[in-house]
């Protein structure tokens, strides 16, 4: 299995069947339109071997701005 979600983790583990190793989506895969929400998903538990942003930081985070969206 490869996914992220804590909570697929969590119910997989429950009944008994072992993850093995963990692997974290690499930085460069993510595309930055993804940014925002991977990294809310990070901080609400998602996987990482990396930084969590605590929510002063997430509210920082932008995403492209309407302008920046080919019409």
């Amino acid at each position: 299995m490869l996914s992220m979600s804590n909570m697929k983790h969590d119910a997989i583990v429950e009944q008994g069947i072992p993850i093995l190793e963990r692997v974290p989506i690499p930085d460069e895969m993510i595309p930055p339109d993804s940014r925002v929400e991977i990294d809310a998903k990070i901080a609400a538990g998602y996987f990482t071997t990396g930084a969590v942003m605590s929510e002063e930081e997430l509210s920082g985070v932008k995403g492209r701005t309407w302008d920046d969206v080919v019409h």
